[in-house]
């Protein structure tokens, strides 16, 4: 039981901090590394290193991005990699730019070229459409109880849930553990915000 909970514990942890983390990415080096996002990356290696310290065999799981070189946990058959990039940003970055290098490439080509006539002329006519192909579109976003969340980082907490916990976690499970987790911390700021502006009140000079 108590293995479960500290499981528990960890999945809750590293999911919420992958998000939080997330939302601070820049493509740069040393993004991780200063202001506010130091402490989050600071709590994530503690989380990274306890469950390592539990589950040894995952040892061979962690790498580091080959752009940003922040440490992370990738899929076992994935180990001893040194080309992969991280889930908190510069995977989708690199992704985005290979995908407009792609749409570069085809518009110049003659196929391209009068795709884009074409696509000038609906536009020209009130018909504005995308000016690349279906598979340059962004990442899809899954939406829950009004809590949006992108569609790879799910997947990829998924993926470290089901090697943390040795058994395969759907993606029900994981939606559900952060849509929680996101609104406990979410009411929890609330509560610090509410408990602050009382003492402001009480204490005005």
């Amino acid at each position: 039981m108590r293995v479960f909970r500290k499981h528990q514990h960890h999945k809750r942890d590293s999911g919420f901090l992958v998000i939080k983390i997330q939302e601070r990415f820049q493509f740069c080096r040393d993004w991780y590394r200063t202001g506010e996002v130091r402490a989050m990356v600071e709590q994530y290696y503690v989380v990274l290193r306890t469950v390592l310290r539990a589950r040894t065999e995952l040892r061979r799981c962690v790498t580091r991005c080959r752009h940003c070189r922040i440490f992370f946990l990738t899929h076992p058959r994935n180990g001893g990699r040194r080309d992969l990039r991280c889930p908190f940003g510069c995977k989708e970055a690199h992704r985005k730019r290979c995908s407009t290098q792609r749409s570069v490439e085809y518009y110049g080509t003659e196929e391209g070229k009068t795709k884009k006539k074409i696509q000038n002329g609906k536009r020209s006519h009130g018909e504005a459409r995308a000016d690349h192909n279906p598979q340059f579109l962004s990442a899809p976003q899954l939406e829950r109880d009004g809590v949006r969340l992108d569609a790879a980082t799910v997947g990829y907490v998924r993926m470290v849930t089901s090697l943390i916990e040795a058994r395969r976690v759907s993606e029900e499970e994981i939606v559900e553990m952060l849509v929680r987790t996101m609104r406990q911390h979410s009411i929890a700021r609330r509560r610090r915000m509410d408990y602050v502006l009382a003492y402001l009140k009480k204490n005005a000079p």
